[in-house]
């Protein structure tokens, strides 16, 4: 299998190492990433410039870019074969609930789907473990021998691992979950420069979620490894058709 691997922390974080390290036993792994962290940037894509990329070897590329940069250069700039999977990851720090729609990570695994290539996006709890994501690389490799024929064609699957990769650190602990509910509550620090000219600088987000059940954040919590299916049709179903029948 031709697997694509890409990520938003940069090319030197400890996660895509470990991808590209275990998942390279088995499969054909083809490594494009951004030149710097670029977390937070959703499915940002450049088009009103060029971008620098450069080759280390055949397989191994660093762009100047945002992740969905990568997986597109990837795709279509002809540097790599015909691909078969594009994963992102390992991303230091969750992304669960509505992270999806900010996280880099999962942007760019959307991306991968929103072309019609079966897309993983793997995070975890831990942050900058001293085995550079070892365990969850090797989890990663077994969840693919196991589940990757089920992601189907414009489709992501959206995987956690928690701090202590609970139970004895395998899929055993897995489960299916639908996407739970984030609380945000930010904070701007503000500095004057001159009359009505200020600088806005964010300085932390409070994180919360919902304590409902079935959701990644419960079974995250309870030391499991929750994936969820993400599809790209965002369409509220339910409500257009009570206001279809509204208008009629």
């Amino acid at each position: 299998m031709n697997i694509l691997i890409t990520n938003d922390d940069g090319i030197s974080s400890s996660g895509i190492k470990a991808l590209e390290s275990e998942l390279g036993k088995k499969h054909n792994t083809f490594l494009i990433a951004p030149l710097k962290e670029r977390s937070v940037t959703s499915m940002a894509l450049t088009v009103f410039q060029s971008m620098r990329v450069e080759r280390i070897n055949d397989n191994h590329y660093i762009a100047d870019g945002f992740p969905v940069d990568c997986v597109n250069i990837g795709l279509y700039a002809e540097i790599f074969p015909s691909i078969d999977l594009v994963l992102s990851g390992i991303n230091r720090g969750v992304n669960m609930g509505y992270d999806v729609h900010y996280s880099g990570t999962v942007g760019a695994a959307k991306h991968g789907a929103l072309h019609g290539v079966p897309s993983l996006a793997v995070s975890s709890g831990r942050i900058d473990p001293e085995d550079g994501y070892e365990k969850e690389a090797v989890l990663v490799s077994e969840f693919l021998d196991l589940y990757f024929k089920e992601i189907a064609p414009g489709e992501v699957w959206n995987l956690n691992f928690p701090p202590e990769i609970a139970g004895n650190g395998g899929l055993d602990q897995l489960v299916f979950a639908r996407l739970g509910r984030r609380r945000y509550t930010e904070k701007y620090d503000k500095k004057t420069i001159i009359g009505g000219v200020s600088e806005f600088q964010l300085n932390g987000s409070l994180l919360g979620h919902d304590q409902d059940a079935g959701t990644d954040f419960e079974a995250y919590y309870q030391g499991k490894l929750p994936v969820t299916p993400i599809q790209l049709d965002l369409t509220h179903y339910s409500r257009l058709d009570g206001i279809k029948k509204i208008s009629k």
